[in-house]
């Protein structure tokens, strides 16, 4: 009997420091998916806030430096990760629901400039929001027609490079995604030209730039 016990003392025991290193490794790899999804979002914000950046510089004709393109973005990444989250939420929020997911297209739409907004106008999270309805307010279903196209281009290209082994997804972060993030900032300049009568002085002004300099900064 008493070896009995001690079997099942050692069973016990056994099984409990199995299922403790089991909770261990749960929690790591939690951990770890946590962590690579933060600073994959980050670093995607980033990348977008500097292509805008480099969009921008090409519109008044200024050689494009990559070094001033991210640490402009760099230095309004907390503006742009709050509004991305704001807005990524509230989508997300409305999306789930099933019966929400009109509301959650509408408001994509709507906004869509967070990021320029943020970047380029100096906007806090929320403003960023306000800013691009405002912008879009009157033309939602040009601005949904345009970023539809631009949309569908970019998930042709995906799907085609998609095709090509180990190369395939390297040229598509290289050259789809920044096209899908160009697009939509010529889209925000044009809208601003159109309601505000935006010219390269503010532009260059926003940018922090000289437009009798080519390539200060």
């Amino acid at each position: 009997m008493p070896s009995f016990l001690g079997c099942l003392v050692f069973f016990g025991v056994s099984v409990t420091s199995e299922l403790a290193d089991l909770w261990a490794f749960i929690g790591t790899m939690v951990a770890f998916i946590v962590v690579f999804a933060i600073v994959s979002i980050v670093a995607s914000v980033l990348m977008t806030g500097a292509v805008i950046h480099a969009v921008s510089e090409q519109y008044v004709r200024q050689t494009i430096s990559i070094g001033q393109a991210y640490r402009f973005a760099l230095g309004r990444l907390g503006a742009m990760l709050g509004a991305a989250v704001l807005s990524g939420l509230a989508v997300f929020g409305m999306a789930i629901t099933v019966i929400g997911i009109p509301a959650a297209v509408y408001f994509g739409v709507r906004w869509l400039f967070v990021y320029q907004a943020a970047l380029l106008e100096g906007t806090g999270p929320r403003a960023a929001l306000s800013r691009s309805s405002a912008l879009v307010k009157g033309t939602w279903w040009r601005v949904f027609g345009i970023i539809l196209v631009i949309g569908l281009i970019v998930f042709a290209a995906t799907v085609i490079l998609g095709l090509i082994p180990v190369v395939g997804g390297v040229i598509e972060s290289i050259l789809v995604t920044p096209f899908g993030v160009a697009g939509g900032t010529l889209l925000y300049y044009d809208l601003r030209v159109r309601r505000e009568g935006y010219s390269l002085g503010e532009l260059a002004l926003e940018l922090q730039i000289s437009i009798g300099s080519e390539g200060e900064s």
